[in-house]
């Protein structure tokens, strides 16, 4: 692949260059262009004719008017309502019409321009429904008659080329790029579509192959200048591929992310701090990571980039800083249990760090029950037993002795069943391990107790059954239901408990996701509010309510809910996000379009902007009558991977901006 791309691009290399430095002469209008002008002269459409002899002439600078635009030997059967119907892409009912005629008189037949226009029309509709449903064959079935190297809808041919990108189609992928980018004479494309289009095989081929061809194409200063985001784009994705590589360990070349570094340092793009940063920090070159990743942090609350400076302090041995960072980011670490429990584990392991918080305390247990990970279950039992939390440190070794069985989490648990007085089951354990471990037992009996240098208190793990029976010493089995994703019953578990009496907040916090997985709304918010009167469970309510408000599309009571009982970052982040869409949504539907900019610009400032809402920022921009910052959205949107909404806002913000 990574040669196929320019060893057919360039193949008869000879012949390529008078190709790409032929002149960009234009012919005449042909038939097919000129019959709109004729259609509207006889229409006397005095508009459309004006645009349409205006839109000609920017294509053809030296197009006359014909002397016979309002002659009546010019004009043909009128075909209006065949053109209206055309308009409407009403297929059925063209064929209805012409139907119709052809009964009336057999030997009637539909103008070739009109034949022509249609044939054009239903491909061009078929083409962007297949490619909306991402029905990529249909797309290339549409497209069969499609000829890259002649085709002036260039938007089709990039939808051609997304098809065959998809299907994995190399060598009809690469045939499709020759037709485009080394056209001859006037057919030879305009230099912004040629840019269009290196931008796309950015995506489906080397940077190395990519690079060739700009070589070959940049014929003239204007392109070459354009040519530069390109070049840019090419090594953002030559420093991603080199950080995903695990095995790769040569850099790419110092002069090419130069430049991206000289554009990072102007902090335009997140991305590219970012990713400067997991470069520099591959690269073994912590203290550049540190701080590109710090300049990506001051910009906008991340994961990632939080991840990354923890492990550029680390890597530095700034142990304090790298924690500090650790524990700021609890909430949005815990969806990767073992890099937060790593991450935190230096509180626990080490007397001479100060206290953890109860915060704490409760995230680095959570991680160890999520992992299963014994070593670190055996570092929170010593951290429970030397703050004489006996009953913490027994049960947090007894499940780290579930996962791995080790002389000296025998030696814990024995001691913690020593200080409890709990001689039944000392004897026990000593009995069962006696044989195994024989040196830890003289040890064991004249320990001194721990002096208690710790006061936050270590919860005891919860031993939930995967079973629907219910856990040891709980009868829960509607948690079991639930991890399966059984959730009717898990709901008819938790109405038994009710039926009997109160249930706990847990209980009605699982109760309110299982509603919600099943989309009753009414009742998942009647139990996500049960379980906020718990400060245990209110920061979980909280949240369930809060999605499921917008759920109900009841934003201003979600916004009210987070506003109430504050969420974490990385949570409020999330729902804030989706009011604020749902605003712009809102807006939209009434027309109200500078407020879908701001409550676009207000998620923005939180999250990265989806392509379906850029395309509503670009309507609104266009409806607002600011039709280049519509195009310029536009055009970002297609650059890359065609989409039928963004094409048409392409055409109509350029076709405006061009009247």
């Amino acid at each position: 692949m990574r040669t196929l791309f320019l060893s057919t691009l360039l193949a008869g290399s000879t012949a390529l260059a008078p190709l790409v430095l032929a002149a960009d002469t234009k012919a005449g209008p042909g038939d097919v262009e000129l019959a709109a002008l004729y259609y509207y002269a006889e229409q006397q459409q005095q508009d459309r004719l004006e645009a349409e002899t205006n839109r000609l002439r920017q294509k053809y600078p030296d197009f006359v008017v014909p002397a016979d635009v309002y002659s009546p030997a010019a004009r043909q059967m009128d075909e209006s309502a065949l053109w209206t119907l055309y308009e409407k892409n009403d297929f059925i009912g063209i064929e209805a019409e012409i139907g119709r005629r052809r009964s009336e008189n057999p030997e009637w037949l539909p103008s070739e321009d009109f034949s022509g226009k249609l044939a054009r029309r239903k491909q061009r509709v078929e083409m962007m429904a297949a490619t909306a449903r991402k029905d990529w064959m249909g797309v290339i079935e549409a497209a069969k008659a499609l000829d890259p190297a002649s085709e002036q809808e260039i938007d089709l041919v990039w939808m051609l080329l997304d098809a065959y990108a998809e299907t994995g189609a190399k060598d009809a992928l690469t045939k499709v790029y020759r037709g485009l980018l080394f056209r001859e004479g006037d057919k030879r494309l305009p230099d912004q579509q040629i840019l269009t289009t290196l931008q796309k095989s950015t995506r489906d081929f080397s940077s190395e192959d990519v690079r060739k061809a700009m070589g070959v194409l940049a014929v003239s200063p204007m392109l070459q200048a354009g040519l530069q985001p390109v070049e840019l784009d090419l090594t953002r994705k030559d420093v991603a591929d080199f950080n995903a590589d695990e095995k790769r360990q040569t850099p790419v070349a110092e002069e090419e992310v130069g430049k991206l570094r000289a554009v990072a340092d102007k902090g335009e793009r997140l991305e590219d701090l970012s990713l400067l940063g997991w470069y520099d920090l591959k690269l073994k070159a912590p203290q550049n990571s540190e701080r590109w990743f710090k300049a990506a942090l001051a910009n906008r609350r991340d994961e990632e980039n939080a991840k990354g400076l923890y492990l550029s302090l680390a890597a530095q041995n700034k142990q304090d800083e790298a924690y500090a960072i650790a524990e700021d980011y609890i909430s949005e670490f815990a969806d990767n249990p073992e890099f937060l429990m790593n991450a935190l584990s230096l509180r626990f392991s080490k007397p001479d760090q100060p206290d953890a918080d109860v915060k704490t305390v409760t995230a680095y247990s959570n991680a160890i029950l999520a992992t299963s990970n014994a070593d670190h279950a055996e570092i929170l039992a010593w951290y429970a037993y030397n703050s004489r939390q006996y009953e913490a440190s027994k049960a947090w070794f007894l499940k780290s002795l579930d996962w791995e069985s080790t002389p000296v989490r025998v030696k814990g648990l024995a001691l913690s069943l020593m200080r409890l007085g709990e001689k039944t089951d000392y004897a026990a354990l000593e009995a069962e391990y006696r044989d195994i471990y024989p040196d830890i037992w003289a040890e064991i009996k004249i320990a001194t107790p721990p002096k208690a240098r710790r006061s936050v208190a270590v919860e005891t793990p919860v031993v939930v059954s995967t079973s629907a029976k219910g856990s040891v010493g709980g009868g829960n089995g509607y948690f079991a239901h639930f991890k399966a994703k059984r959730f009717s019953a898990c709901i008819k578990d938790i109405a038994n408990l009710e039926s009997r009496g109160a249930v706990s907040a847990d209980a009605m916090l699982i109760k309110g996701w299982c509603h919600l997985e099943l989309n009753r709304i009414a009742d998942a918010r009647n139990a996500f509010e049960a379980a906020l009167g718990n400060s245990r469970t209110q920061q979980d309510a909280a949240y369930g309510a809060a999605l499921t408000l917008l759920r109900g599309r009841l934003t201003d009571d979600a916004e009210a809910m987070i506003a109430m009982y504050p969420l974490s970052e990385k949570r409020e982040r999330e729902v804030r996000a989706e009011i604020y869409w749902q605003r712009a949504r809102s807006a939209f539907d009434h027309k109200q379009y500078q407020r879908v900019l701001d409550a676009l610009n207000a998620r923005a400032s939180l999250v990265a902007e989806p392509a379906d809402l850029s395309q509503l920022r670009g309507w609104a921009y266009y409806h607002l009558g600011n039709r280049s910052q519509a195009q310029a959205v536009f055009t970002r949107l297609n650059m890359h991977l065609y989409d039928p909404a963004a094409a048409r806002g392409l055409a109509v913000s350029s076709a405006v901006s061009t009247r």
